[in-house]
């Protein structure tokens, strides 16, 4: 499959001033993506084992809370096989959730969300590694960032680097401070 360039993807205004853990340090290959079962059981992958499950694209708008959204390719991996991979049951997903942590910065943390499990799984949330053919840029979360297309940008965690299912959710931090809503939608 060709993938065509975004066009007036120069007139999108750059979310790195929006970034709110700052500039994270990100060393790719020391880099592993921590995913936790409900009973606790964790499994860790690296790049080279989220490149080696079966690739997906979706070609879908993301819209940021500020309003503004772009089409873009985006490549990577569907959350249900990576559920899968760490032998996590995606039957079995009523109130369930999914809480999403980046890697963070010393100097303000980390950014946590929480998206409801079963919804994601439908909507063919995806893990998302490149945008339009490229490794993803920082301002749209290198090295991998879960993105699920019904939601406000906000949910969907750049620099990811751990996913757990959890059985309540509730609003992070920067979530909190911003005023925004616990279910992504407005």
């Amino acid at each position: 499959m060709t993938l065509l360039k975004t066009p007036y993807i120069e007139k999108k205004p750059s979310s790195l001033r929006y970034y709110q853990e700052g500039v994270p340090n990100i060393d790719v290959d020391a880099w592993t993506l921590n995913i936790t079962s409900l009973t606790g059981n964790s499994v860790k992958l690296d790049r080279s084992a989220l490149l080696a499950l079966p690739q997906f694209t979706h070609h879908r708008r993301m819209v940021c809370v500020c309003n503004w959204s772009i089409k873009r390719y985006w490549q990577g991996v569907l959350l249900e096989d990576v559920l899968t991979e760490a032998r996590i049951d995606t039957q079995a997903t009523a109130n369930t959730f999914l809480k999403q942590t980046s890697v963070g910065t010393t100097d303000k943390g980390v950014y946590e969300s929480w998206i409801r499990l079963d919804e994601a799984l439908e909507r063919s949330t995806i893990l998302a590694h490149s945008v339009d053919g490229e490794p993803l840029p920082l301002e749209q979360g290198y090295p991998l960032r879960l993105i699920d297309f019904g939601l406000y940008g906000y949910k969907n965690v750049k620099g990811l680097t751990s996913i757990e299912v959890v059985d309540q959710w509730q609003l992070g931090h920067w979530e909190r401070i911003a005023g925004y809503a616990l279910d992504g939608t407005c």
